[in-house]
């Protein structure tokens, strides 16, 4: 295709009153007042970058108006003009002519212009969705609280702003995706569709083309390396479709990163002579055991555990993150050892590089529709117009092997079923047979859930099929309630406020006396709508429940200290539900935290905060999530369990050590054992078989005193090297801090690529030792050190050009270390 005309044009907006102005001549003296702005992105982002207020304006009352001015230097060939996507009821200018009207956020608007001279101004007028919103209409079949309007399921737009309880982001208004003009020349492709399936050891790819100017004439083929096919044109419209099957022999299979390698086929397109790139296609196959209830994904015929995070969007005021913070945070789930990211309903549909990325890095795809929690109308025209959407939505995440599961809704039917409503009163077509279908054409091989949670009985069970598990977390259940649940696939879970580590809090966030009660602290704090508590509620329970402490009083009398304590909560409450899930033997296939990354600084819900630093809950999920892992399970009078799984396509060789410990200090016993852990595959052992005989190291039957406090689980690989660890504490987390453990550190450089690390060592156990070097991300935090161990922490560079500066702490020990090189 030609080159675009916007590119490199300026914008700026303004906002009228709604409904003052219908078109662009209306504008002048209308206001004064126009911003700089970015497209793609929106007026909340243009207010933002001026240093305005942009998170409680109310953008649904007013008129928002985006144009620039542009040249033209093709004056004989008409233009294609592109809008991917704008919010939410568009109406598109160009000098001054209604060329093109949206009125769906998720869609792309096209329209064909004529020959363009030089000086022409492109407007978009953004209507206000108040006078929509306040339309009489016919009631639902039922209400939530989850909405700030009811009236929004009328409306094709982003949920953003609009759930109470939520950080508050503002309202998307503009065009959030990228505007194009670009000269029609020839037979150019407009639109695409791949879609990528296995047959035998070949692939074959099917191509359909949206292409301008007729069929007659058209000559073309699409090729992958040394494999070619013809295109075949046929009229359609104004211009032709042209489709292709190109097989390609011997290709090798697409994994997850946890299992296995991510081979791509670059596929690109030849049309008379102009060649272009179609992007990169993978092959796999994706089918769900759903069996006795089971919801479990398996790829290439190898059942996966999906562990993973909500995918909120990295930029809620832009809605235009740039590439490098997408990589970055892309990154970090795979570096966090998770294999699957879920686009909630909530938000907006992925886009190109969102899908680009998970299919390099290997990270599969959970994509909502997005339909969340209101009863979608019975209309002949909404049904139409969310039908459309979803079938482009489908379209550009079809040839992306990444894409694992499409979901019709979140929680459409749980909310009516906890109202009370029978199945047959929410049952809803659109989602029962128009999604299923359209996916089935669009998206062929990918498993359909019909909505987010559901099941054969009542959707919110945690027994049988999809659900969202917050029995520990919102509903403070205790931390073995995940087996006694039976969990079968968790899209949601352990919804935490998790604070973000120390130099954040000081940096961004006012520092630790603002934490538990400063508005600007709590408003990042998750809360359910027409609840009387807070995700920070919850948190202090638990950890008044697990380190046996006054909550309000640590906080009263030591902010900093309650902090401490909380991140310490959240990453045991990650480590003990995902062990149980993770476990061989489990009812469990998958669990999906709420969320990957914090839409502002604070304990919000993300296992990362959002100035991208990780937290407590980051590491401990990347240690349970590794592709080799020990985890441990207190079996109570069955022992001491040690789980060893192997995700990896390899057979692994190791060792297995056990190591007791009492009074947090003397080795009174331990026991090896070398084992064979098959491709794929998992061993369980007795603890105390390694150790060669009973030692009552769960201390159930309770023969006295405990002779152990602490139990360290090993897994070293031939070489010696430590490949995983877990620590059972005998008489559980609440241990008095300790003015002396020996603790020491240091912080050194080892050359060549290692770079700089950090070297912990202890005489006594050091319960969750962090470490924190700003500028720098620790490969490994919020751990324990066994007595008389040593770990040495390789620090991953950040952006910073100085060596590294560390505090290195441990949740038992009163003091803290400050290392310098």
């Amino acid at each position: 295709m030609g080159s675009d005309l916007l590119a490199g044009a300026s914008w700026e907006c303004t906002a009228t009153p709604a409904g003052s102005i219908v078109d662009p001549d209306g504008l002048e003296g209308a206001t004064s007042t126009w911003w700089p702005a970015t497209v793609p992105g929106t007026a909340a982002g243009a207010l933002a970058a001026a240093g305005l207020e942009a998170v409680r304006r109310d953008f649904d009352g007013e008129d928002w108006w985006f144009r620039c001015q542009f040249d033209a230097h093709a004056e004989d060939r008409a233009c294609l003009l592109t809008l991917e996507g704008v919010a939410s009821v568009a109406d598109v200018y160009l000098n001054g002519e209604p060329v093109a009207h949206g009125e769906n956020m998720f869609r792309t608007v096209r329209a064909e212009v004529a020959p363009l001279a030089v000086g022409n101004e492109l407007v978009i007028r953004c209507a206000a969705l108040g006078p929509l919103l306040a339309t009489r209409r016919s009631r639902p079949r039922w209400k939530t609280v989850m909405v700030t309007d009811q009236s929004i399921r009328w409306l094709r737009t982003s949920l953003l702003g609009r759930v109470p309880g939520w950080t508050p982001v503002p309202l998307p208004v503009g065009p959030w995706r990228p505007v194009r003009v670009v000269p029609i020349d020839g037979h150019q492709i407009v639109s695409q569709h791949l879609v990528a399936s296995c047959d035998g050891q070949d692939g074959v790819v099917e191509v359909t083309l949206a292409v301008s100017g007729p069929a007659a004439g058209a000559v073309g083929r699409v090729s992958a390396g040394a494999d070619e096919a013809p295109l075949h044109f046929a009229p359609e419209g104004d211009g032709s479709v042209a489709t292709a099957s190109l097989r390609i022999g011997g290709v090798e299979r697409w994994w997850p990163h946890t299992h296995g390698p991510q081979p791509r086929y670059e596929v690109t397109a030849e049309i008379d002579g102009e060649t272009c790139s179609l992007g990169s296609v993978g092959f796999r196959t994706v089918e769900v055991d759903r069996d006795g209830g089971a919801f479990g994904l398996v790829v290439n015929g190898q059942p996966i555990f999906c562990r993973g995070a909500a995918w909120m969007p990295p930029d809620p005021v832009t809605l235009a993150p740039s590439d490098d913070r997408l990589r970055r945070l892309v990154g970090l789930a795979r570096e966090a050892n998770l294999n699957m990211l879920r686009v909630p309903a909530t938000t907006t549909y992925a886009d190109r590089r969102f899908y680009d990325l998970c299919d390099e890095l290997g990270i599969l795809v959970w994509q909502d529709c997005m339909f969340a929690f209101t009863d979608p109308p019975d209309d002949e025209a909404w049904v139409a117009e969310a039908t459309a959407e979803v079938a482009e939505a489908l379209t550009e995440a079809a040839a992306h092997p990444s894409l694992a599961v499409v979901c019709g809704n979140q929680e459409v039917e749980e909310i009516a079923a906890m109202q009370g409503l029978a199945q047959d009163r929410y049952a809803t077509p659109f989602f029962d047979e128009v999604v299923p279908t359209l996916a089935g054409r669009l998206a062929p091989g990918v498993p359909y859930v019909r909505s987010n949670p559901t099941g054969d009985s009542f959707p919110f069970r945690m027994n049988e099929g999809v659900s969202q598990y917050f029995g520990v977390g919102g509903y403070l259940r205790p931390l073995d309630d995940p087996r006694r649940s039976e969990v079968r696939f968790a899209a949601e879970c352990l919804l935490l406020a998790t604070p973000p580590e120390p130099a954040t809090v000081d940096d961004a966030c006012g520092g630790p006396l603002g934490s538990g009660h400063d508005p600007r602290w709590k408003a990042t704090v998750y809360r359910d709508a027409g609840r009387s508590w807070d995700m920070e509620d919850v948190g202090a329970y638990y950890a008044g429940q697990l380190f046996g402490i006054d909550p309000l009083m640590v906080r009263y009398t030591d902010p900093e200290r309650m902090l401490e304590l909380r991140r310490a909560t959240n990453a045991e409450m990650v480590t003990a539900v995902f062990t149980e899930w993770r476990r061989p033997g489990s009812s469990c296939d998958g669990g999906l935290i709420v969320a990957l990354a914090d839409f502002e600084p604070g304990p919000g819900w993300g296992l990362v905060d959002a100035l991208g630093v990780p937290k407590s809950t980051w590491y401990a999920l990347r240690r349970v999530s590794q592709p080799v892992a020990l985890l441990l399970s207190d079996e109570g009078l069955n022992g001491l369990a040690l789980h060893v799984v192997n995700d990896t396509a390899e057979e692994v060789g190791a060792t297995v050590a056990v190591a007791l410990y009492a009074g947090g200090e003397r080795l009174v016993d331990a026991g090896e054992q070398s084992i064979k852990i098959g491709a794929r595959g998992s061993v369980v052992l007795d603890a105390e078989t390694l150790l060669g005989g009973f030692r009552d190291i769960t201390y159930a039957y309770r023969f006295g005193p405990p002779a152990y406090d602490v139990v360290a689980a090993s897994l070293f690989d031939l070489d010696g090297s430590l490949l995983s660890q877990a620590v059972h504490l005998v008489g559980g987390q609440g241990r008095p801090r300790e003015p002396d453990l020996g603790l020491a550190a240091t912080v050194a450089h080892r050359g060549g690529a290692e770079g700089w690390s950090v070297e912990v060592t202890t005489r006594r156990l050091a319960q969750w030792v962090s470490i924190e070097a700003p500028g720098y991300r620790p490969d490994d935090s919020w751990f324990h050190l066994p007595p008389g161990t040593t770990r040495v922490v390789p620090l991953r560079p950040g952006g910073a050009e100085k060596p590294p500066v560390a505090r290195v702490r441990a949740v038992n020990w009163e003091g803290s270390l400050l290392l310098r090189p």
